[in-house]
Protein backbone atom coordinates (compact mmCIF):
# COMPACT_ATOMS: atom_id res chain seq x y z
CA UNK A 1 0.00 0.00 0.00
CA UNK A 2 1.77 3.50 -0.64
CA UNK A 3 1.60 5.85 1.59
CA UNK A 4 0.84 9.67 0.42
CA UNK A 5 1.78 12.37 2.91
CA UNK A 6 -0.32 15.89 2.93
CA UNK A 7 0.73 18.76 3.64
CA UNK A 8 -2.15 21.57 4.32
CA UNK A 9 -2.63 24.74 6.74
CA UNK A 10 -6.08 23.87 6.44
CA UNK A 11 -7.29 21.30 8.70
CA UNK A 12 -10.48 20.23 6.96
CA UNK A 13 -8.90 19.79 3.73
CA UNK A 14 -6.17 17.77 5.38
CA UNK A 15 -9.21 15.99 6.93
CA UNK A 16 -11.06 15.47 3.77
CA UNK A 17 -7.94 14.11 1.54
CA UNK A 18 -7.57 11.62 3.90
CA UNK A 19 -10.64 9.95 4.18
CA UNK A 20 -11.08 10.38 0.22
CA UNK A 21 -7.50 8.96 0.12
CA UNK A 22 -7.97 6.01 2.81
CA UNK A 23 -11.17 4.77 0.75
CA UNK A 24 -9.08 4.65 -2.10
CA UNK A 25 -6.65 2.42 -1.28
CA UNK A 26 -3.53 4.67 0.17
CA UNK A 27 -1.86 5.15 3.73
CA UNK A 28 -2.08 8.46 4.53
CA UNK A 29 0.29 10.81 6.61
CA UNK A 30 -1.19 14.63 7.55
CA UNK A 31 1.04 17.82 8.42
CA UNK A 32 -0.47 21.18 8.90
CA UNK A 33 3.24 23.23 8.61
CA UNK A 34 6.35 22.65 6.91
CA UNK A 35 8.60 22.21 9.98
CA UNK A 36 5.84 19.23 10.90
CA UNK A 37 6.16 18.20 6.83
CA UNK A 38 9.91 17.99 7.24
CA UNK A 39 9.26 15.71 10.45
CA UNK A 40 7.32 13.25 9.03
CA UNK A 41 9.04 12.60 5.78
CA UNK A 42 12.11 11.56 7.81
CA UNK A 43 10.01 9.76 10.01
CA UNK A 44 7.23 8.40 7.23
CA UNK A 45 9.32 8.18 4.38
CA UNK A 46 5.97 8.54 2.38
CA UNK A 47 5.57 6.99 -1.31
CA UNK A 48 4.33 10.55 -2.80
CA UNK A 49 3.40 13.80 -1.12
CA UNK A 50 0.72 16.48 -1.89
CA UNK A 51 1.60 19.93 -0.78
CA UNK A 52 -0.23 22.76 -0.71
CA UNK A 53 1.59 25.79 -1.96
CA UNK A 54 1.06 28.52 0.66
CA UNK A 55 1.25 27.46 4.22
CA UNK A 56 1.67 29.43 7.74
CA UNK A 57 5.40 28.89 8.15
CA UNK A 58 6.76 28.36 4.76
CA UNK A 59 5.76 28.55 0.94
CA UNK A 60 5.93 25.20 -1.15
CA UNK A 61 8.52 26.60 -3.43
CA UNK A 62 10.87 26.48 -0.65
CA UNK A 63 9.54 23.10 1.09
CA UNK A 64 9.60 21.66 -2.68
CA UNK A 65 13.03 22.73 -2.75
CA UNK A 66 14.34 21.58 0.51
CA UNK A 67 11.84 17.74 -0.26
CA UNK A 68 13.95 17.41 -3.39
CA UNK A 69 17.11 18.04 -1.48
CA UNK A 70 16.75 15.04 0.40
CA UNK A 71 14.17 12.96 -0.91
CA UNK A 72 14.95 13.57 -4.84
CA UNK A 73 12.60 10.32 -5.85
CA UNK A 74 9.40 11.03 -3.79
CA UNK A 75 6.86 12.53 -5.94
CA UNK A 76 5.26 15.91 -4.94
CA UNK A 77 2.13 17.20 -6.49
CA UNK A 78 1.46 21.17 -5.51
CA UNK A 79 -1.87 21.91 -5.15
CA UNK A 80 -3.33 25.69 -4.88
CA UNK A 81 -5.97 27.83 -4.44
CA UNK A 82 -4.51 30.29 -6.90
CA UNK A 83 -3.57 29.41 -10.24
CA UNK A 84 -0.71 31.26 -11.51
CA UNK A 85 1.59 29.86 -14.70
CA UNK A 86 4.57 31.51 -13.33
CA UNK A 87 4.00 29.43 -10.11
CA UNK A 88 3.35 26.32 -11.90
CA UNK A 89 6.37 26.48 -14.49
CA UNK A 90 8.89 27.39 -11.55
CA UNK A 91 8.08 24.78 -9.58
CA UNK A 92 7.56 21.96 -12.15
CA UNK A 93 11.20 23.20 -13.13
CA UNK A 94 12.54 22.54 -9.56
CA UNK A 95 10.94 18.78 -9.65
CA UNK A 96 7.45 19.16 -8.69
CA UNK A 97 5.94 16.10 -10.43
CA UNK A 98 2.37 18.47 -11.09
CA UNK A 99 0.16 21.43 -9.91
CA UNK A 100 -3.15 21.11 -9.32
CA UNK A 101 -5.28 23.92 -8.22
CA UNK A 102 -8.23 24.27 -5.73
CA UNK A 103 -11.04 22.77 -5.88
CA UNK A 104 -9.76 19.42 -6.24
CA UNK A 105 -11.53 17.28 -8.40
CA UNK A 106 -11.55 13.78 -7.02
CA UNK A 107 -10.96 11.76 -10.41
CA UNK A 108 -8.04 14.36 -11.27
CA UNK A 109 -6.36 14.00 -8.47
CA UNK A 110 -6.53 10.20 -8.18
CA UNK A 111 -5.68 10.45 -11.83
CA UNK A 112 -2.30 12.16 -10.94
CA UNK A 113 -1.28 10.13 -7.50
CA UNK A 114 -1.88 7.07 -9.41
CA UNK A 115 0.32 8.00 -12.47
CA UNK A 116 3.16 10.10 -10.20
CA UNK A 117 3.51 6.80 -8.45
CA UNK A 118 3.36 4.74 -11.12
CA UNK A 119 5.98 6.19 -12.79
CA UNK A 120 8.53 6.48 -9.96
CA UNK A 121 7.75 3.11 -9.14
CA UNK A 122 8.47 1.73 -13.08
CA UNK A 123 11.97 4.60 -13.04
CA UNK A 124 12.77 2.59 -9.53
CA UNK A 125 12.68 -0.85 -11.82
CA UNK A 126 9.80 -2.13 -8.88
CA UNK A 127 8.07 -3.99 -11.50
CA UNK A 128 7.82 -5.49 -14.89
CA UNK A 129 6.52 -2.72 -17.19
CA UNK A 130 4.22 0.23 -16.73
CA UNK A 131 1.16 -1.98 -17.14
CA UNK A 132 2.37 -4.03 -13.87
CA UNK A 133 2.86 -0.45 -12.20
CA UNK A 134 -0.54 0.73 -12.91
CA UNK A 135 -2.10 -2.03 -11.49
CA UNK A 136 -0.32 -1.45 -8.26
CA UNK A 137 -1.74 1.13 -5.78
Amino acid sequence: MSKILVIDDDVDMCLLLKRFLTKNGYEVALAHNGKKALEELEHSEPNLVLCDFRLEDIDGKELLIKIKEKYPRTPVIIVTGYSDIKIAVDVMKLGAYDYVTKPLFPDEILLSIKTALQKNRFAAGKCGDEWDCYNHR
